[in-house]
């Protein structure tokens, strides 16, 4: 890094939250003086702190001297409006780049080198270039059980760790099933009875509603690392969002260049995923590995090579990880896309007659082995105590607790009260038959296309399942948007395939 500042600046609070971009403003006069474009990253300094940031340039919100600083800026490093601070340009670590391009040439990296990596991606001194051409290498070149345990090792121990007393559980779905939101049934059932489940996810990638986007519809996600013990210690429980603080942070950053393809590896899945649950303090993981033809892993080969890699990891880490390999060859529950899966969770939390049964039932199942994992109970003793616990209401009365303690406007939100997207138009049978098989590829999609995962209320409530008989003009499913025009470019992108096989 320069030692020199390119110049100095008065801050200037602009009143908006950015997201999870982190981005200053410059007046075009002094970016063009001193050589920035946007997009390019600078260090700004104030009072001995060293920040990391996205620059943007333009001329109308800040006047040359001024530095515009959103309101996200304010609220992560403290810094006030009208505060004196210096522009710096940024380099990155001489051993990141040089490890990065031992990487690419195919070199197996130390302990030491990927650590390097990892800490210019979290902090910022990465450009997104440099990030995608780590990512690539993952889908080029098949790692070690021993360089992926140092990955994810790195990669938490270059953010902030978080530690809890006693046994702290975790479940983790690797995806690719439309609708399969068991987490918020199994967190509050689990926590009820007594086991820590400080819970963490990632936004959606391939998917169009991961937990994150689902669990956004009831409460807020977004806490710091002090505020996610409060809620630990109050509820045994929290569902928040990784993203929200320096939680393996590279991983977001990972993921950010890995969402317009909607491609991850799977080496880096389990390098994710483990990091997280390490960064978490937690050491008792059951892993989801959903395997069918149209689901993110196809086969049992590949099932079982994730299985061997997460329980090495895992191991490494310090975790007693179980891995269940389960059916995909449908999506589980009827609803597909935020809002529309969050109604099927209340469903089943509240036991409402419509809710979805294969929901209920693989929650069930997962959460018995994490009851088994910790010790409670066993086989069916465990499966009946998830059972008795979900019936009894003591899971949604614990639900209730959590939207409250995380800040949701309605802890008694019923599961038909939910709003949902303005236009609806049902998709009929073409013809008589029985249902074969269903496209979940197909299904996510249509699903992104009707607006998910962006907007919570697009997406898909199917009417009907493989095995399900149906006559021509039959609803099959219903389309959910908030922009008509969506409708006509899902259809339009269907056209020539089959969603539904029916024979």
């Amino acid at each position: 890094m320069s030692k020199t500042a390119i110049f100095h600046a008065k801050t200037k609070l602009i009143p908006i939250k950015d997201g999870e971009e982190l981005i200053v403003l410059i007046n075009e006069t002094d970016a063009w003086e001193f050589g920035i474009s946007a997009m390019d990253k600078v260090v700004v300094k104030y009072k001995g702190k060293e920040i990391v940031l996205n620059a943007d340039v333009t001329t109308k919100y800040v006047k040359p001297g001024e530095l515009g600083i959103y309101q996200d800026i304010v609220d992560k490093y403290e810094i006030p409006a009208d505060a004196a601070v210096s522009v710096h340009f940024t380099q990155t670590d001489g051993k990141a780049m040089e490890a990065l391009k031992k990487a690419i040439k195919g070199g197996k990296l130390k302990y030491e080198e990927t650590y390097a990596i990892m800490k210019d991606i979290a902090e910022n001194r990465f450009t997104d270039t440099l990030i995608t051409y780590y990512s690539a290498i993952g889908f080029f070149k098949k790692a070690t059980d021993q360089e992926l345990y140092e990955m994810a090792k790195a990669m938490a121990e270059t953010g902030e760790m978080l530690h809890f007393d006693g046994v702290v559980a975790d479940k983790h779905c690797m995806g690719g099933v439309p609708g399969n939101e068991t987490t918020m049934i199994m967190i509050p059932l689990l926590a009820s009875l007594g086991i820590k489940m400080p819970k963490t996810f990632s936004k959606a990638i391939t998917s169009p509603a991961a937990t994150g986007e689902c669990v956004d519809v009831l409460m807020d996600i977004s806490f710091s690392k002090k505020e996610i013990e409060a809620l630990v210690n109050e509820q045994n429980c929290c569902l928040v969002w990784g993203g929200g603080l320096d939680l393996a942070p590279a991983d977001e950053k990972l993921i950010k260049v890995a969402y317009p393809l909607s491609m991850q590896s799977y080496s880096r899945t389990v390098v994710s995923i483990m990091a997280k649950k390490y960064a978490m303090g937690i050491n008792h993981s059951l892993i989801d590995i959903p395997m069918g033809p149209t689901a993110k892993v196809p086969d049992m080969k590949t099932a079982k090579w994730l299985k061997k890699r997460y329980e090495y990891v895992g191991k490494r880490l310090g975790m007693k990880v179980h891995v269940e390999i389960t059916d995909a060859l449908q999506p589980i529950g009827a609803g597909i896309g935020a809002t529309l899966q969050v109604r099927e969770v209340l469903r089943v939390l509240q036991q409402h007659p419509s809710r979805p049964i294969d929901l209920q039932e693989k929650a069930l199942f997962l959460a018995s082995k994490i009851i088994e994992l910790v010790g409670i109970a066993k086989g069916k003793k465990a499966l009946a105590l998830a059972r008795e616990t979900l019936v009894s209401g003591k899971a949604w009365e614990k639900m209730q607790k959590i939207i409250k303690a995380q800040g949701g406007k309605n802890p008694q939100q019923k599961s038909e009260e939910l709003e949902l997207a303005k236009f609806q138009r049902d998709i009929l049978a073409p013809k008589d038959g029985t249902i074969k098989a269903i496209d979940m590829k197909l299904i996510n999609l249509t699903t992104r296309t009707l607006g998910a995962p962006i907007d919570d209320e697009g997406g898909l409530y199917l009417h009907k399942k493989m095995g399900d008989k149906v006559k021509k003009g039959d609803v099959m499913y219903t389309m959910f948007t908030n922009e008509e025009s969506k409708i006509d470019l899902a259809l339009e992108n269907l056209e020539g395939l089959e969603m539904y096989t029916i024979k």
